[in-house]
């Protein structure tokens, strides 16, 4: 029987509307105004906003047009709901549009968004966390889908102009990315200057590129990131001691802590889909090893030191610590595991985009941008009360790349998909986002 062109229209975007309705549950089940929302809502009582925002600014932090925003939407958390969940529903979307659309990318897209740690958004109180955190995440990939439509020359719409503006505007006010967002403009002129082309749309260029550049200035000249951390400090008197070497040591501790000790899931499914991927694109068994070695590493320390707990100082759990001795063998495991992962990685994705340089390039850099939000936090008092919300950049770049792979092998994907090990796989990435989204359901 001939498939109807309502039904698939209705299939090709089952996906999306999944997304839609389990968004719809988490807003309904959510319970906002906790945490650090009571201190917001109440944060301009007795004091003008403009008032607040400038002590803000001069004491505390250089998100002001995060608070701005904030501090608003706040009264009214039906209003903030509206917004949070058309956001979170129009995601996959803007993912599945960056990619070219499809069947293919319209699942994976959709698969990316229910593995996204969303609970980790309710960390600080659901309307703060989501404005100064989520909902830069979600501009991050309007603004990349933006910047895609110029690559490839597509109409944009004034209205979608004029909206991206303000998306980069709220964007560009958090540190994380603010930078993020400026790499994204400089792999753009690459780009042009790769395809010898002079930049179109410049109406809607400059003002993006204008608004980046204004909020790295504001983020750079901020005293109040300043004041901030001697407050901090103060509450941890130790951090004082510390030098550029226990910094950079905690920055990366905490990355190893969170993915790689802890086996994140996130971080096991796309490691499992790289090494996949390598292994239908090369069918080399070398190839295919080196690039599973994150996978050995996640399994030792899952497996091998629940059933070994003599094994225990082979496979470290770092915890938040205070001080270490650089002569103890547990204190160079935890880098060593990280090296490996990385250099497992970059060799990983040399092997799925090494064809193409700039793409590789791409990749590698967006990558090391992800990794960097994360490092930078051991040069900051707060890593300790941040928690792992401050990871979402890691979490969408590295959902993103693997979106990307996936893409690039749409084709040999979807004939895997058809044969009993390409289901299997799909079933395992299913039963991630399932078991995902009913923990933040029971979570909310």
């Amino acid at each position: 029987m001939k498939e109807t062109k309502t039904g698939a229209y209705v299939k090709a975007y089952a996906p999306f509307i999944l997304v839609a309705v389990i968004g719809f549950i988490y807003h309904l089940l959510m319970k906002p105004m906790g945490g650090d929302d009571v201190f917001f809502r109440e944060a301009t009582d007795g004091t003008t906003l403009w008032a607040y925002l400038g002590h803000r600014y001069l004491n505390w932090t250089s998100r002001v047009v995060s608070e701005f925003v904030l501090v608003n939407v706040i009264q009214c958390p039906i209003l903030w709901q509206i917004i949070d969940f058309l956001m979170f529903a129009t995601l996959p979307v803007l993912i599945a549009r960056i990619l070219g659309g499809g069947r293919l990318v319209n699942l994976a897209a959709a698969a990316a968004v229910l593995l996204f740690p969303f609970h980790d958004m309710g960390t600080a109180g659901w309307v703060t966390t989501t404005v100064t955190h989520f909902w830069p995440f979600w501009g991050m990939f309007y603004i990349a889908m933006l910047l895609k439509k110029m690559a490839s020359e597509e109409r944009i719409h004034p209205a979608e102009a004029v909206f991206g503006v303000l998306v980069a505007v709220v964007t560009g006010s958090h540190e994380q990315y603010a930078v993020i967002m400026a790499v994204f403009f400089v792999l753009y002129g690459v780009y042009l200057r790769m395809q010898k082309r002079k930049p179109g749309n410049l109406p809607v260029l400059v003002p993006l590129v204008l608004v980046n550049v204004i909020s790295l200035a504001v983020i750079a000249f901020c005293p109040g990131n300043a004041e901030r951390n001697k407050v901090s400090i103060a509450d941890l008197p130790i951090y004082a001691e510390f030098g550029f070497g226990e910094k950079l040591y905690l920055g990366l501790l905490s990355i190893e802590r969170v993915f790689i000790a802890n086996a994140d899931i996130v971080f096991c499914v796309v490691i499992s889909l790289w090494t996949a991927l390598v292994c239908m694109k090369t069918k080399d068994f070398k190839k295919t090893l080196i690039s599973a070695l994150p996978l050995f590493i996640l399994f030792g320390q899952t497996v091998f030191r629940t059933a070994y707990p003599g094994l225990s100082g082979l496979f470290v759990m770092p915890g938040q610590i205070l001080e270490w001795s650089w002569n103890d063998l547990s204190t160079w495991i935890p880098m060593v595991y990280l090296a490996v992962t990385v250099a497992s990685m970059i060799y990983a994705l040399y092997q799925l985009f090494g064809e193409d340089l700039y793409a590789y390039i791409c990749v590698l850099v967006l990558l090391g941008c992800g990794f960097g939000a994360g490092m930078i936090l051991g040069f900051m008092a707060t890593i300790y009360v941040s928690g792992e919300r401050v990871y979402a950049p890691l979490y969408g770049i590295l959902l993103m790349v693997t979106l990307f792979a996936l893409n690039a092998q749409k084709e040999a994907v979807t004939e895997k998909l058809k044969t009993a090990g390409g289901k299997l796989a799909a079933a395992g990435v299913v039963l991630c986002c399932l078991v995902n989204v009913l923990f933040i359901t029971l979570s909310v």
